[in-house]
């Protein structure tokens, strides 16, 4: 029925023309569809009274000239303009549907069927009484108020008419000279005054329809980009939550978020909860909080979180806020990441394991002796430095395999006599390290004493062997200018290698200072080594 200007809300909207209508008929079938609720009962109320009101004047023509020849067709315009203004009244009643095709049709044959059958009227009565110029008036200010104007043929029904009116007075009918003008000034004042309100109010109705289907188009549009952002938000693989930004309230969550954090559906109403109530720790939401209160987005950053079951996830969130239902809320993704957690710490502890004893490597030590010393201060610190006499020839004579059975056999000998707070550690071939936390020089040569105990009172048994093995322990005590842990180390490493000087199996402590300073620097730690 309307042309495609008038059926897509996004094209450009028409603007009414010159007598307030659409040029174009798809434009004006369009509005008269969409406003069909007001415009049918104004063109029934125009119709069903009109009719009824010009077939009541055969009342005033019996009144006035009696039952004459002219009497059948009085009552035959009088009945043909009723006819008409009943078949429309019966295209506008209440139940029928929305036709603009029969409006367009039936309003001006009407309107034109009223008009000229009250020229009729006048001819047949042969004279212009006041009560008929009264009727005229009252039918212009009729139409052009009440009557939908759909057609500009409707607009030029009104001043044709006065002009028939006109020349019928001044030829066919008998009247005076005054009569007419007064006819003329009346009937034109109603037209220009009526002309002006009609397209007024056309171009008043078409407007606001016009205004009304932007903004039914507008809200169409904003429902449907609600709906897809809905789809979206529930057809996302990653988990979405939407909470509120000051209480932390849950607003919604998709269905991976769902999967994620209530995975067992443990929850009978996940909304009712609080963000809160999800996190680890609470340093999570305080970190959460001051990062939404200085920034629009954040993110993405670690943290952890707890699911229904109260398992601990590892997930990488992303965070903007936004508005949501008029209210300030925060939209966060969650990627759980706990695998790759777990990945990168076993890399870490790969990293920094001995892979043939399971105790730290060189780097694993000096990481952890770093951070041991920083915690430890100013609480005293040893460290411990042994090396395995004559493990060379354990290699030598009964191969690698066997020499590796045997580090790890007196590695768990030394770890077991070491305290748990304690760090031992391969740092060479068949060098080892230990950390000794808060332990004094007398306490560390004890604790240096059992270890080399533990290696050289039990024999090692591997292989139908019975190897006997003895270590040379050196020790040293961090002193307040050692500015790392290797120049303590170092010490250590030179009093180990007095020990071994000394004849083997033994614990050697480093020198005093003022000792040290005068020591041949060939046995400290870096200058070279004893073979075993």
């Amino acid at each position: 029925m309307a042309g495609p200007a008038a059926t897509v809300p996004g094209n450009p909207a028409p603007a009414p023309g010159a007598y307030g209508l659409f040029p174009a008929r798809a434009d004006e079938d369009a509005f008269v569809g969409g406003t069909w609720e007001e415009l049918a009962p104004r063109a029934h109320g125009v119709a069903l009274w009109g009719g009824l009101i010009f077939g009541a004047g055969a009342l005033a023509d019996y009144l006035m000239a009696g039952p004459d020849a002219s009497w059948g067709l009085l009552m035959a315009v009088r009945a043909l303009v009723l006819a008409v203004g009943l078949r429309l009244a019966w295209v506008t009643r209440r139940a029928s549907p929305a036709d603009p095709g029969r409006l367009r049709t039936w309003m001006p044959v009407f309107q034109l069927a009223l008009l000229l059958g009250q020229r009729a009227v006048v001819q047949l009565h042969g004279s212009a009484s006041s009560y008929q110029a009264i009727a005229a008036v009252m039918a212009c200010l009729i139409i052009y108020t009440y009557a939908p104007m759909v057609r500009p043929l409707q607009l030029w029904m009104m001043p044709a008419w006065v002009a028939l009116a006109t020349v019928q007075m001044l030829t066919v009918i008998p009247t005076p000279p005054r009569t007419v003008l007064l006819f003329l000034m009346i009937l034109g004042f109603v037209n220009i005054v009526g002309w002006r309100l009609a397209t007024h109010n056309n171009r008043y109705q078409r407007a606001a329809w016009l205004d009304r289907r932007r903004l039914q188009w507008e809200v169409a549009e904003r429902v449907s980009a609600e709906q897809n952002l809905r789809h979206l938000f529930e057809a996302s693989p990653v988990p979405l939550v939407l909470a509120g930004q000051r209480r932390g309230q849950l607003l919604h969550l998709n269905r991976a978020a769902l999967d994620l954090l209530d995975p067992r559906r443990l929850l009978p109403d996940p909304s009712q909860l609080s963000a809160h109530d999800f996190y680890a720790d609470t340093h999570t939401g305080h970190m959460l909080n001051r990062a939404l209160a200085h920034h629009e987005a954040f993110g993405p950053v670690d943290m952890r979180v707890r699911d229904s079951s109260q398992r601990v996830l590892d997930v990488m969130v992303s965070a903007r806020k936004l508005r949501y239902d008029g209210h300030r809320a925060v939209l966060a993704s969650l990627v759980e990441i706990t695998h790759r957690k777990r990945h990168e710490h076993e890399l870490r502890r790969l990293a920094h394991t001995d892979p043939l004893t399971a105790l730290h490597n060189r780097r694993g030590f000096f990481a952890r002796a770093e951070h041991a010393r920083r915690q430890c201060a100013p609480a005293p610190l040893a460290l411990l430095a042994l090396d395995v006499d004559l493990f060379k020839t354990i290699n030598d004579n009964h191969g690698h395999a066997v020499g590796d059975i045997v580090l790890q056999q007196l590695a768990g000998r030394m770890a077991a006599v070491l305290r748990e707070q304690d760090l031992l550690a391969r740092i060479g071939g068949e060098e080892f390290a230990a950390l000794l936390p808060g332990v004094g020089g007398a306490q560390a040569l004890e604790t240096a004493e059992r270890v080399r105990r533990a290696v050289c009172d039990h024999a090692v048994r591997c292989q139908g062997l019975r190897l006997q093995l003895s270590v040379s322990v050196g020790v040293a005590l961090l002193e307040c200018e050692d500015d790392a842990i290797d120049d303590a180390l170092a010490r250590a490493d030179e009093a180990m290698y007095r020990a071994k000087q000394a004849g083997r199996n033994c614990v050697e402590l480093q020198l005093e200072p003022a000792v040290r300073a005068t020591a041949p620097i060939s046995r400290i730690a870096g200058a070279g080594r004893l073979a075993g």
